[in-house]
């Protein structure tokens, strides 16, 4: 868990040179540092292939293997917000389009299912004044693809269903932006399943299960009041972001961001079935109590809650806004069978913050050797961890767009990965494609991987030398790469 950090501060000491900027001898916090692969241990990593896309501004969906050489890409000529591989090789990939009635983060609209030469083979769009797909999305064995949407309810509704109508975050009279927009409503979260023809074939509403009953959302439940945004705490009151059925139980499993919790709900019967991470938002446990006290609430901001082989549980706990301090972690949960019983069995922190953290998006994926593959969105940073927590794969993503960069500034800040994806060679989605490398992700930049390898000390206590320190021959603006 050390190595981010010191292979970090090593990044800055070799990227200074590059940046021209002040060096820090505490921790990795700077203006620039280096992009592309900046480690990799072999022997110990589970391998494979990494598939990604920009989360802002990019159009092209890359599958790199881990020295950072392109094997595979997509140009779709728009953006995304995130894109995943299906058994058959398609990529199914969320894009957005005009006219979503909401604008909160995650929102898409749209699911677009590609060949692997980049054809568009099915798409399905719900977006229009009353609902929006945003965020997560399944394909299930059967063929049918589970997505998310947020579906707009009145006030009165909202009123009829126990909202305190003396609640401030209850606007009778919409929901008015800074820019003078107004949002009208509580856009509460549903699941729906809809077959290859488009045709909805099941669904599940929030907001038919809203009461106190332990199994419902509490209408008085919402994060505070003043939240920043504030839409948070108003319409965009559930905030599901994520969505994966268990075709051996016949389970959806959520997870909600603001309620800082997990959900399992049973398909036959509509219910939920189990919750975990925040027992205050049903009565069952205490609230955050300010500074450095987090009450009985476990998760804050989580993201990408995923079903795993040995019938454990995982999740991405942002750690935004806790009272204990903002500190991203990834948890394995294993559940007892009681309705809102489990225990983490597996975590991964890091001890400073600055060098893992992310407040929104982020994911965790197992992988099959008990590594784990971590995606911390603010950063581009993606990371493998052995099962005790050690690194042998990192990589910050190089494109800012559809341009590749060597250094991260200020200038280029968006290389946002929403999520990212490993696939072994011999995996249904890879099997028989041809994966030779075709160019480096971003070919002109130094070789990082050599550059930023050191000696730790005995005692592990002193900040790592600098084997070799590059003189820089990137022109221009930012240290983009040359345009061809």
């Amino acid at each position: 868990m050390k190595e981010i950090a010191m292979r970090k501060f090593v990044a800055f000491l070799a990227g200074a040179a590059l940046c021209a900027v002040p060096v820090s001898s505490q921790a990795y916090e700077a203006i620039c540092g280096p992009l592309g692969v900046l480690h990799y241990q072999k022997e110990k990593s589970y391998g494979g292939y990494v598939l990604y896309t920009n989360h802002r501004g990019g159009t092209r969906t890359y599958l790199i293997n881990l020295e950072g050489s392109v094997v595979h890409e997509w140009n779709h000529g728009r953006e995304a917000f995130m894109a995943e591989l299906l058994p058959n090789g398609h990529l199914l990939r969320v894009e957005q389009g005009p006219g979503s009635p909401v604008t909160f983060g995650g929102w898409h609209g749209t699911l677009r299912e590609y060949d692997w030469d980049g054809n568009v083979v099915w798409e399905y769009t719900i977006r229009d004044k009353n609902r929006v797909a945003h965020h997560g999305f399944d394909r299930l064995p059967n063929g049918n693809t589970a997505m998310l949407i947020w579906e707009k309810m009145s006030w009165d509704e909202m009123i009829a269903k126990g909202r305190d109508p003396k609640d401030p975050t209850v606007y009778k009279d919409g929901f008015k932006y800074p820019d003078g927009k107004v949002l009208e409503g509580v856009w509460p979260d549903a699941i729906i399943e809809v077959d290859p023809s488009g045709k909805i074939v099941w669904e599940f509403h929030v907001k038919d299960h809203i009461g106190t009953a332990k199994d419902q959302w509490d209408p008085n439940y919402h994060l505070p009041f003043g939240y920043i945004p504030a839409y948070f705490a108003g319409p965009d009151w559930t905030h599901w972001n994520s969505v994966r059925y268990n075709p051996k139980t016949d389970q959806y499993l959520v997870n909600s961001r603001d309620w800082g919790e997990m959900y399992i709900i049973d398909r036959k019967t509509k219910k939920m079935v189990w919750r975990w991470g925040n027992p205050y938002a049903y009565g069952a446990g205490s609230k955050e109590q300010g500074y450095a006290r987090n009450g009985d609430q476990i998760l804050f901001g989580s993201h990408d809650c995923n079903w795993l082989p040995n019938g454990n549980l995982s999740i991405f706990d942002n750690g935004t806004m806790r009272p204990s301090g903002n500190h991203s972690a990834v948890y394995e949960i294993e559940r007892d069978g009681t309705f809102n019983g489990g225990k983490i069995v597996w975590s991964f922190k890091t001890k400073d913050s600055n060098s893992f953290y992310s407040d929104y998006q982020s994911a965790a994926q197992k992988l099959p050797n008990g590594n784990w593959q971590i995606t911390s969105t603010n950063n581009g940073h993606v990371f493998e961890v052995t099962p005790d927590g050690e690194v042998v794969w990192e990589f910050v993503n190089p494109m800012s767009g559809d341009e590749p960069y060597c250094v991260r500034k200020d200038k280029n800040p968006w290389t946002q990965i929403h999520r990212a994806f490993r696939y072994a060679a011999d995996s249904p989605q890879l099997r028989g494609r041809d994966l030779k490398p075709i160019r480096k992700l971003a070919p002109s930049c130094p070789d990082w991987q050599t550059l930023l390898k050191y000696k730790p000390s005995p005692n592990g206590d002193e900040a790592p030398k600098v084997e070799n320190t590059p003189a820089s021959d990137q022109k221009g603006s930012d240290y983009a790469m040359p345009k061809k």
